[in-house]
């Protein structure tokens, strides 16, 4: 007599034959005996980089690993054990995306740009409509009207760009970066994917101004937008490129996260934390910026394209290169990539 139990790892069933003799098998070429088991990696596993189980690796040589309970597993690839991948190889994943993104034909991020920044229109009016038009909620608990302002809105634009398909400067500052230090990407490429994406950006949400200043519904949008032109070209340029710096740093930490998760949710759950900080917190993001001062100039705030520009735009897209290249590239290259290896070796 014997008993066998199964569970379920990465797609595979484990089918545990219990003393007693008979071998049992799973799907996949999972075939499971006494003390023994031997796996075939799912589709898909090697590329997404994930170690074996903790609980499997005891020890491990050629594949071969001892169990805690004295018996020997055999594993014949890397086994997916959760929906995270591991910080060395999200670095890994980025500096692929980074070169994908790279390769591009400038007419292709010019479009894709476009695209996001449209996604950032959508996200934005929905920003607009809600949070700004909680004035009750302002005055009795401020912190949460402020959250609320973050939460509803961008973090769905973000998302919208990350899993549709989208080239976000911001972003791009970070991955494309990796790809350069990763010897996947060049100079000139990065400056391709910068120069495109940014302009691409700019585009679509002058596309977005348009399309919601016809929509009939400025008067929703109104109060939101000539605060937030105001507020973003108000303050001294010292504390907008700090800002900005925070800003794209919660930004780029939201795209890693996004990398990390496997399925949607964890996906939008990478992004609804850092972006719907930076929006409460109050901090500078130029492609947003696009969106916001520009509509509420047409709005009637008492702000010029020139201060736009001057006051806020070009401090802030510099704080926000600073963050993605140096806080995230860089810093994770030296931990996982090339400049960490390069050290290292001397």
């Amino acid at each position: 007599m014997f008993a066998a139990s199964q569970t379920k790892l990465a797609g595979l069933r484990l089918s545990v034959n219990r003393p007693g003799g008979r071998v049992l098998s799973g799907k996949r070429g999972l075939v499971v005996q006494p003390r023994m088991a031997s796996f075939d990696r799912p589709a898909g596993g090697a590329s997404r980089g994930i170690p074996v189980p903790a609980d499997l690796k005891s020890s491990v040589v050629d594949g071969t690993a001892s169990s805690n309970n004295g018996g020997s597993v055999s594993v014949s690839g890397e086994v997916l054990t959760n929906s995270v991948l591991g910080p060395a190889a999200i670095y890994e994943k980025a500096s692929d995306m980074g070169a994908y993104k790279a390769s591009l034909p400038w007419w292709k991020i010019m479009l894709l740009g476009a695209i996001a920044g449209c996604y950032v229109a959508l996200g934005g009016a929905l920003l607009l409509t809600v949070g700004p038009n909680c004035p009750g909620l302002a005055q009795s608990n401020p912190g949460l009207q402020k959250y609320i302002m973050g939460a509803i809105g961008f973090p769905y634009a973000l998302l919208a760009i990350l899993t549709c398909g989208a080239e976000l400067f911001t972003g791009n500052t970070a991955l494309v970066t990796t790809a350069v230090y990763e010897g996947k990407a060049t100079i000139k490429q990065l400056l391709k994917s910068w120069s495109c994406s940014y302009f691409g950006n700019m585009i679509g949400c002058a596309l977005g101004i348009a399309l919601f200043y016809n929509t009939g519904l400025m008067p929703q949008f109104t109060n939101g937008a000539e605060s937030l032109a105001l507020y973003k070209t108000a303050a001294p340029l010292k504390a907008t490129f700090m800002k900005a710096i925070a800003a794209n740093w919660f930004v780029c930490l939201a795209v890693w996260q996004s990398i990390a998760a496997q399925s949607f949710g964890g996906k939008f759950i990478a992004c609804l934390g850092p972006v719907s900080a930076f929006v409460c917190v109050g901090l500078e993001h130029c492609i947003a910026n696009m969106f916001f001062v520009p509509l509420g100039i047409i709005a009637g705030a008492n702000v010029t394209m020139g201060q736009f520009l001057v006051n806020n735009l070009i401090p802030v897209t510099l704080g926000n290169i600073f963050a993605g290249t140096v806080l995230v590239a860089t810093m994770y290259s030296l931990i996982y990539g090339s400049l960490g290896r390069k050290i290292t070796q001397k």
